[in-house]
């Protein structure tokens, strides 16, 4: 626990230097102020997240941020924009990897993990979205017409389990749901609870997809003949 506790403050520190440095770009500042979005909206959520904590994070002032975003919504919007172009293109290599549907969505939940290692921020705000979707309208309603990467790749990894005679046309929308549910249930689970034993979480999951989490006790003798 102790190291997943030390990644996450890592991830919600302040980042060093105030103002623009020296030789930085928009872009760069710009993605820094995403960055550090990120971590605050994880933290803390929308309404108490602050543009000043932004700034304080993101080494700049906080008037700053408005020479990039119009607004905390679009902000926020566009902080969800960038999370996704992390975990999109992850997700999509490892169902691109695989040679079955139940394989594709093996590797994905795999590769969740493996992004959850890397930056804990990325699964707590995925993991909050939902929430923060149902709770405030304005929110709501700047995301409303965003495409969500991530519904598009199990689109397709089920259109190929249905190909493939793994899934039948019935089952499919029901197997979106559960995966959808699945990978939300598991970032946060990461988030929230025990980041570091995250990827065992994983490996349990894959087992009962698999038919081999849950075992017939054996007893050691002998059944009767009939």
């Amino acid at each position: 626990m102790a190291t997943a506790k030390k990644k996450a403050s890592e991830a919600l520190a302040p980042l060093r230097s105030r103002g623009r440095p020296p030789g930085s770009t928009s872009d760069a500042t710009r993605a820094r102020v995403l960055r550090a979005a990120r971590a605050c909206f994880a933290k803390t959520g929308y309404v108490a997240t602050t543009n000043k904590d932004i700034a304080d994070h993101a080494g700049i002032t906080a008037p700053a941020i408005y020479q990039y975003f119009d607004s905390k919504s679009a902000l926020f919007a566009a902080t969800v924009r960038d999370a996704q172009d992390e975990l999109v293109p992850r997700f999509r290599d490892a169902a691109a990897g695989a040679t079955s549907a139940r394989d594709a969505f093996r590797a994905i939940i795999v590769a969740s993990a493996e992004l959850h290692a890397e930056d804990p921020s990325l699964a707590a705000f995925l993991s909050a979205l939902p929430v923060e979707l149902m709770r405030y309208e304005d929110v709501a309603r700047v995301m409303a017409d965003e495409p969500s990467g991530v519904v598009a790749i199990f689109d397709a990894v089920l259109e190929r389990g249905v190909a493939s005679g793994e899934l039948s046309q019935a089952d499919a929308p029901h197997a979106m749901s559960m995966f959808l549910a699945c990978t939300m249930g598991l970032s946060l689970y990461a988030a929230a609870i025990d980041g570091q034993h995250l990827r065992e979480a994983v490996d349990a999951f894959v087992a009962l997809m698999e038919g081999r989490l849950f075992r017939a006790p054996t007893t050691g003798k002998r059944p009767r003949k009939v």
